[in-house]
């Protein structure tokens, strides 16, 4: 899991580390990295399994993984042997932070990529949606909500959405929880404050006369 929050955003209900070398921001900013990190949520593989599932050569994404695994992004999983052992993802999810000019440019090169990685991702579903089962096709989620809310109250849907994914965090490592016909499913959300005036319109209601 992916967080780029601050330190004043809602409260991970997951173990998380927090990156502040600019250099692990940077080796994690490359499109076949971070598909590898969201491949490997789903179980263990080898680089050869990456490499069908990516379409990529297997010795690029052994490259890869050896990387990744710099940082403790992946681990050797039991099994297997030589090239063909299997690797598995970080336990724990990752924020960064964005203090300094080196982290800042990083950090904006990598929360690039994660976006265009998280739409490239959802265009890829919505060219397969056919060959979906009704059921889920009928589950997933595309909407676009407007609402008037405070810095707090958003940090309470926020922290709502965390919360009842959390209820579901122990099935990422426990085959045996997870019921019948249950899939690795991907959730993407975005909010923001939109409009212009925006902040005039705060200062006004705060008594600011300028």
């Amino acid at each position: 899991m992916t967080d780029d929050r601050r330190d004043t955003g809602p409260e991970l209900p997951w173990p998380a580390r927090e990156i502040t070398d600019p250099r692990e921001l940077r080796a994690l900013a490359h499109p076949v990295r971070f598909a590898l990190l969201d491949l490997l949520a789903e179980g263990p593989l080898t680089a050869t399994q990456c490499a069908e599932r990516l379409g990529e050569t297997p010795s690029n994404c052994s490259y890869h993984l050896r990387q990744l695994a710099r940082y403790g992004h992946v681990r050797p999983a039991e099994g297997g042997h030589g090239r063909e052992r299997p690797w598995r993802a970080r336990d724990e999810g990752i924020t960064w932070d964005e203090t300094s000019p080196a982290a800042e440019a990083a950090a904006t090169a990598l929360g690039e990529m994660v976006d265009r990685f998280r739409f490239d991702s959802w265009r890829s579903y919505r060219h397969r949606r056919h060959l979906e089962p009704d059921a889920w096709r009928r589950a997933a989620l595309s909407t676009d909500v407007v609402s008037w809310l405070t810095p707090e109250e958003l940090r309470q849907v926020t922290q709502g959405i965390y919360d009842l994914f959390a209820a579901f965090e122990h099935r990422d490592h426990d085959a045996a929880a997870r019921p019948a016909g249950a899939r690795a499913v991907r959730f993407f959300a975005y909010a923001w404050a939109g409009g212009a005036g925006r902040a005039d319109d705060d200062a006004e209601a705060a008594g600011d006369p300028s």
